[in-house]
């Protein structure tokens, strides 16, 4: 036995929570004085518990998850409604970040509006795996480059929808190919929570401190972002980066044939 201070930090959980799954019925203690009315716990009533948060967590009811437990939950089912609830919230999280970045994309055309030189930022770029397929362009102009990631994009979509898969961030990776520089690997794809989708390849895109500018408008004129980049990285001495250059398209708005309200984030990786 442990008394209910001792069961709640074993369980991750409050006293108070503890005291109000008792009077709802869902968890009582073993044992309570009847003199002072000290709680007690078994430690097996730990798998009670167990269940009992990961059905809340689940999005049940409190009266839902009475049900539940009286009628008993099977472990592995148990385990198969978590990994379900855990790839939504990947989902919604991913989904949130794009929003997020779509937000601040925004906010930067907003401040550039005074400003006569471009607004470029350096962060720091989380890893993503992108469910994609890749093509080589003869070499890095936007010539070359520009119908090689469309039909890439063409395909990837198609494949996604048919696996009925979350389109929600689309991203373009630009890095010169194995064993022939003056030629582009081009990889297309969404970021999709593990990457797995039928018939895509999984590619990772790994972490890396990037400098990136917002480019608002037709596809047509995105040469300029990456023009700005270039110059920015030269009058810093990111020399490096510009000898062996890996970029990044990052497709915040960029619904429909009509590119005139396209919001792209171009990124150059610092090395």
């Amino acid at each position: 036995m442990v008394n209910i201070g001792d069961f709640a930090r074993l369980g991750g959980v409050s006293t108070r929570m503890l005291r109000h799954y008792d009077a709802l019925g869902l968890l009582a203690p073993a044992q309570v004085d009847a003199q002072n009315g000290h709680r007690s716990y078994d430690v097996t009533q730990l798998a009670v518990l167990n269940r009992l948060v990961a059905l809340k967590g689940l999005g049940f009811s409190l009266q839902e998850v009475g049900v539940l437990l009286r009628e008993g939950v099977d472990p592995a089912e148990m385990q198969g409604m978590l990994r379900l609830r855990r790839a939504e919230l990947a989902r919604q999280v991913q989904h949130d970040r794009h929003v997020l970045d779509r937000v601040m994309a925004r906010l930067r055309l907003i401040e550039e509006e005074n400003l006569m030189d471009a607004q470029i930022e350096t962060k720091h770029a989380d890893a993503v795996s992108l469910a994609a397929l890749s093509a080589t362009a003869p070499d890095a102009s936007r010539q070359s480059t520009g119908p090689t990631v469309q039909s890439l994009f063409d395909h990837v979509c198609d494949l996604m929808d048919a696996a009925s898969a979350d389109r929600t961030s689309p991203v373009a990776h630009y890095v010169p190919s194995p064993g022939d520089s003056s030629t582009v690997l081009v990889t297309a794809g969404f970021v999709v929570p593990g990457g797995q989708v039928p018939d895509l390849e999984t590619y990772p895109v790994p972490a890396a401190e990037v400098a990136s500018i917002v480019h608002h408008g037709p596809m047509t004129g995105i040469a300029a972002a990456y023009q700005e980049l270039a110059r920015w990285a030269e009058s810093r001495g990111h020399h490096a980066s510009l000898d062996s250059p890996r970029w990044r398209e990052l497709y915040l708005e960029a619904a429909g044939d009509d590119q005139t309200e396209w919001i792209v984030e171009v990124q150059l990786e610092l090395t």
